[in-house]
C-alpha cells in the first residue's frame, strides 16, 4: 500500500542449523536483545511518522493559503482554524518529545522502553491523523495522486503497525502501571 520505495518480502528459515561457534548470544537470550533493540529502533520510527506529519501539515496549510471557497481562503474559515491549531499543538508537543527520548537515548539511558513505546504510539497516531485532515483539506483533490497528501496518508499507516503495533504498545504502557 505504501512505501513503495521499499521492498518488502518474506523469508523462511526451515530446518536450518548454526554451528555453536557461530551464535552471537546464549540460547534464550534473543528475545530480551531484541527488546533492547526496539527500544532503541522505535524512536526512529517516530521520527519517521513525524516527518510525514509535518510534511502534511506543512501541505495543508500551504494548500488552504492559497485555495478559496465562497470568494474567501479556506484557511480563513473558524472551524479549519481550530483545526490547525490542535494539529500544530500535537505535532510540537510530539516533537518535544522525541527530543527528550533522543535526549535519554544520548546520554545512555537504557530503560527507556516506555518513552519509547509512548512516543512510536503517539506519533504514528499523529501521522495518520494530520496526513488524513491534510487529504480533507485538499478536498477531492487529496485524493489523487497528482498531491502529496495521497502518498503521505499512505505512508503514515505504517508507521502505527512495525515496531509493534500500537496496540501493543499501549499495552506495554499500560501494563507498567500494574504495582509490583
Amino acid at each position: 500500500m505504501g512505501q513503495r520505495a521499499a521492498s518488502t518480502v518474506s523469508l523462511s528459515f526451515d530446518e536450518v542449523r548454526i554451528p555453536r561457534a557461530n551464535l552471537l548470544c546464549e540460547p534464550g537470550d534473543g528475545l530480551k536483545i531484541l527488546f533492547s533493540a526496539l527500544n532503541k529502533s522505535r524512536p526512529s520510527v517516530a521520527a519517521h511518522a513525524l516527518g510525514i506529519a509535518r510534511a502534511a501539515f506543512e501541505d495543508g496549510v500551504a494548500y488552504i493559503n492559497q485555495r478559496k471557497q465562497s470568494g474567501r481562503n479556506i484557511i480563513e474559515f473558524q472551524g479549519i482554524q481550530f483545526m490547525l491549531a490542535d494539529m500544530a499543538t500535537d505535532l510540537a508537543l510530539c516533537e518535544s518529545w522525541l527530543w527528550r527520548v533522543g535526549a535519554m537515548i544520548d546520554s545512555g539511558e537504557d530503560d527507556i522502553g516506555i518513552e519509547a513505546s509512548m512516543l512510536k504510539m503517539r506519533a504514528s497516531d499523529l501521522a495518520m491523523q494530520i496526513s488524513e485532515n491534510a487529504v480533507q483539506l485538499h478536498g477531492g483533490y487529496g485524493y489523487c495522486k497528482d498531491y502529496a497528501v495521497e502518498r503521505y496518508m499512505r505512508d503514515a499507516k505504517i508507521t502505527q503497525i512495525y515496531e509493534g503495533t500500537n496496540q501493543i504498545h499501549r499495552q506495554l504502557i499500560g501494563r507498567s502501571f500494574i504495582e509490583k
